[in-house]
């Protein structure tokens, strides 16, 4: 018997562009000072990185999920997500991941929490982050799941069988309002420049902008949007944002590591454009370019709860991203990103004063990984 450590069951899981692990909740400890403490040790946050960890270093490797079985007949799990910071002590629980999501419900499905039905299991799952439903569709054939199919996603080597994720009434989750601040257009200053943008609360806050306001194409890589002399303006124009929805105040130091939400998102009207991966992406093949920033860098790829935020956006008019995108009636909408594109399906129901997002998805693959224990010095837990 080991005495000077806790071993604790978890799986290293990919969910369409981000990965993490998942842990059940009976798992962790209950205190939730301690419980934190746990996971950033599990994933080796601090001043020198993430070497003594599992942290990959980035912010779409740096992510966490939690799940139970759910008590309530509308869900089967909840589920918990958390964007594990990478050189700081703190975990931000006030922000969801759409990637992850499809890692979770496959978990769910592959751990026997939800009862399996051929063809397609729906796993239906309470977000504790959002206090909204999602739907993740799982494959099922002969009982087993299904994991090999022609499905790819961008930024993802390979294929495999797709998994639908969807968002239900993810309208005002953080703020109770689609529009926070009741405003299609803001006009917000920041970098002695007044820009113009239009933010949504579906799932996350993201505040759209164009690429140009930034001197941008739009179609720029990491390369360039991570330089300190654009990364610093976008990120000025987001603590800005947060100010103006009283998530930050004046005087407050804002670290994006830490402060996840507001998002911002760079978008461009269609283009052609060679992605990091040094394929071709032809302007005929997506509806908006977008470029959307995590934790104070370029996000490799796309977010879902952000497609979907960009592509409810682009059905409303008087938007930028409406004003930017291509004009289509379809209800799904071609956002060309980093490393490929991505395509998110929503529908929209619009009463006298407002819209409201009845259903957002999208398609992901996802992958078990790693399965096992995790190594704890016991005096974290003691």
């Amino acid at each position: 018997m080991d005495k000077d450590n806790v071993r604790i069951p978890c799986v290293l899981m990919r969910g369409g562009t981000s990965r993490g692990l998942i842990f059940k909740d009976i798992d962790l400890p209950v205190d939730q000072y301690t419980r934190e403490q746990v996971i950033l040790k599990v994933y080796g946050s601090s001043a020198n990185g993430q070497i003594d960890g599992i942290g990959g270093g980035t912010s779409v490797t740096s992510k966490v999920a939690i799940v139970g079985k759910s008590d309530t007949q509308n869900c089967d799990i909840y589920y918990t997500f958390g964007q594990v910071s990478i050189n700081e002590q703190e975990i931000d629980y006030n922000v969801t991941c759409g990637n992850m999501a499809s890692a979770v419900g496959l978990y769910a499905v592959e751990e026997g929490l939800v009862e399996r039905h051929e063809g397609e299991t729906t796993v239906k799952i309470f977000n504790t982050n959002t206090n909204k439903l999602m739907e993740v569709d799982i494959p099922v054939v002969e009982g087993a799941v299904e994991h090999k199919g022609d499905f790819a996603i961008a930024g993802v080597e390979g294929t495999g069988a797709k998994i639908t994720v969807s968002f239900l009434d993810s309208t005002g989750a953080f703020t109770g309002h689609l529009f926070p601040t009741g405003n299609l257009v803001d006009k917000i200053e920041a970098n002695d420049t007044v820009y113009e943008v239009s933010i949504l609360d579906t799932g996350n806050i993201v505040a759209f902008v164009k690429a140009s306001d930034f001197g941008l194409r739009g179609c720029e890589l990491a390369a360039t949007i991570n330089k300190p002399t654009i990364s610093q303006k976008i990120e000025a124009l987001r603590v800005q944002v947060g100010i103006l929805l009283g998530m930050f105040h004046e005087e407050q130091q804002i670290n994006p590591q830490v402060s996840a939400l507001p998002k911002i998102t760079l978008i461009s009207e269609p283009q052609n454009y060679e992605t990091e991966l040094g394929t071709y992406n032809n302007k005929e093949d997506v509806d908006i370019v977008g470029r959307y920033m995590s934790m104070g860098k370029l996000h490799p790829s796309f977010a879902v709860s952000g497609s979907i935020c960009l592509a409810t956006a682009t059905k409303i008019s008087g938007t930028i991203p409406h004003a930017v995108a291509r004009s289509t009636q379809a209800n799904t909408i071609r956002i060309g990103h980093p490393s490929g594109s991505i395509s998110a399906e929503v529908f929209l129901e619009k009463n006298e004063s407002d819209y409201k997002l009845i259903k957002g998805g999208t398609g992901r693959t996802a992958r078990r990984i790693m399965e096992g224990t995790v190594v704890i010095p016991a005096y974290l837990i003691r």
